[in-house]
């Protein structure tokens, strides 16, 4: 039996890609926009790679879920990649260990309904299907591995230890993702030739890592609200500070030089994700965009981070406000046939980020 004939009929198969396309908006207000201008062959796969990314992770920040449980999950949910036979009947048992939890928020819905995703996966063409299988079966046994430390943790909560485990940890979660999209690119673009495609890949890591460690830098109060700490144990130390520290009020000045060592190793990623997508054909404006504006909104985020007290309070994320948004928006559309243009709107967004740097 073919994927179309273990997925379902072609009706099943739109139902399911509508049902992605609804649960997008439910667990990513900012990549259901971004999504939107990739093109047509790309949008409905990234689409899905995005939702399996994200029920990987679900797994991994839920609290609803003990460490062995998790470590558990995460393996068998490696195993339905590549697509095969049999693979959905696999899904739903895999998933039933959500029911009952959709209440707890979209993200947890998304895993209990895990297969319609796995449906609308199965209609996609194979060149198109492989390298996202390559990304989540990585992405989702790296994850385990942070599993089973936690599991292994005497206070059951998961702590990174130095550089080189953080940067162990970004490959997991979005170095995959970078080299991911390099060949989804490649796939659907005759343009990238193979020197351009080994050029993009070199620095694909980079780009994945700069998202990831903007992610972390928001997200450092949320994430010890979870038990998991991703600022690494010999960072803190050289401030004297222990990760557990981090949010208590009386070492604020220690957290924040932290917080600005972490800003500024993302901002050097940055700095290379702007590379990577000037190696983009010019002519590629969609590809562009989609690389564009996660950068430039990633810069405005380490920025706000710099200036937020929220960014220690659980629960209150620094974000960037609408209006910024859709100026970002706006003026790298405008940029984006210009290598020129662009770097000049990039190099502005620098100099800011390096000023508030300096400013701490």
């Amino acid at each position: 039996m073919g994927a179309r004939g273990a997925a379902g009929s072609d009706h099943d198969s739109l139902d399911a890609r509508s049902y992605c396309r609804a649960m997008l908006p439910r667990v990513s207000r900012t990549f259901a926009l971004n999504i939107r201008v990739l093109p047509a062959p790309l949008q409905d796969v990234v689409l899905e790679a995005y939702l399996f990314c994200r029920m990987a992770d679900t797994v991994e920040d839920s609290r609803r879920l003990d460490p062995a449980r998790k470590a558990e999950l995460l393996r068998d949910f490696a195993t339905f990649f590549p697509w095969q036979d049999g693979v959905l009947e696999r899904v739903q048992a895999w998933s039933s260990a959500f029911a009952g939890l959709e209440t707890a928020g979209a993200d947890h819905a998304l895993c209990a309904g895990a297969e319609q995703v796995f449906r609308a996966f199965a209609a996609e063409p194979p060149a198109l299907r492989a390298p996202v299988e390559a990304c989540v079966a990585e992405m989702a046994l790296g994850m385990r591995e942070f599993a089973l430390r936690r599991l292994a943790s005497p206070q059951g909560a998961l702590q990174l230890e130095d550089g080189a485990d953080l940067e162990r940890y970004c490959h997991v979660v979005a170095g995959t993702v970078g080299a991911m999209l390099v060949r989804l690119f490649a796939v659907t673009s005759p343009r990238l030739d193979e020197q351009r495609q080994r050029r993009l890949l070199s620095l694909a890591e980079t780009f994945g890592r700069a998202m990831q460690l903007t992610n972390i830098v928001k997200d450092v109060a949320e994430d010890a609200r979870v038990g998991a700490c991703y600022v690494p144990r010999a960072l803190a130390a050289r401030y004297r500070l222990s990760p557990e520290a981090l949010l208590d009020p009386r070492h604020r000045a220690q957290a924040r030089q932290v917080v600005c060592e972490l800003v500024a190793l993302a901002a050097r990623s940055l700095d290379a994700a702007v590379a990577f997508t000037l190696l983009l054909p010019r002519r590629e404006v969609r590809l562009r965009l989609f690389c564009l504006w996660p950068i430039f909104l990633a810069a405005g985020t380490l920025r706000r981070v710099l200036r937020d007290e929220a960014l220690f309070v659980p629960g209150a994320r620094p974000r960037v406000g609408r209006n910024e948004v859709r100026r970002t928006l706006g003026t790298t559309t405008l940029a984006v046939l210009s290598d020129g243009a662009i770097r000049w709107l990039y190099g502005r967004r620098r100099v800011q980020l390096q000023a508030a740097l300096a400013a701490r």
